[in-house]
């Protein structure tokens, strides 16, 4: 009950501030990054999206505009499971920050949720190919690698982790039978 009034009450009081600020009274980026963070934190996921746009439209060059394009990718797939809104977020990351430090978790990010959320395997393809071309070191490869080699399979459906399974257990039955 009192998450549910404390909710309320968040949404209420941000709702003042976002709209009691005319264009001449303009929140500064710094206080709009820090509002989103509160929010989040206070599981407002709904307000804490709407406040990160509203950080990447009146900054969109801003020093938290990269992070925040980010944090939406997150906050849609993760809290709001509106996964076109974090492949839109993503792919607005890459276009706008082209020198970004995130943009493999992006490219990642973008094939993952259309292959295993939206089951568009021909985009998670494209998007996982691009990744492999743009980043052939990068430590995320061998999931990549895994992604495609088992696109559009259920997990159910995968072998590795039948094997893993008869391994353990043959392991345990020949540590029974007086093995070192």
């Amino acid at each position: 009950m009192r998450v549910g009034i404390g909710v309320v009450v968040t949404a209420v009081l941000v709702g003042f501030i976002l709209s009691s600020c005319s264009k001449s009274e303009k929140m500064t980026e710094e206080q709009l990054f820090g509002l989103a963070r509160s929010l989040q934190d206070k599981e407002d996921y709904e307000q804490a999206a709407k406040t990160l746009e509203r950080l990447v439209k009146d900054y969109p060059k801003g020093r938290h505009a990269e992070e925040a394009l980010y944090r939406l990718g997150l906050l849609y797939a993760n809290n709001l499971h509106d996964y076109k809104k974090a492949i839109a977020s993503y792919q607005r990351l890459i276009e706008n920050f082209p020198n970004s430090n995130r943009l493999a978790q992006a490219y990642f990010m973008i094939g993952y949720h259309y292959a295993n959320d939206i089951k568009d395997l021909e985009r998670a393809r494209q998007a996982y190919t691009t990744f492999l071309e743009k980043f052939p070191n990068h430590e995320l490869v061998p999931s990549v690698q895994f992604e495609l080699k088992y696109l559009g399979k259920d997990i159910s459906e995968l072998d590795i982790f039948r094997e893993g399974e008869s391994s353990s257990a043959s392991a345990d039955s020949g540590s029974s039978r007086g093995g070192k």
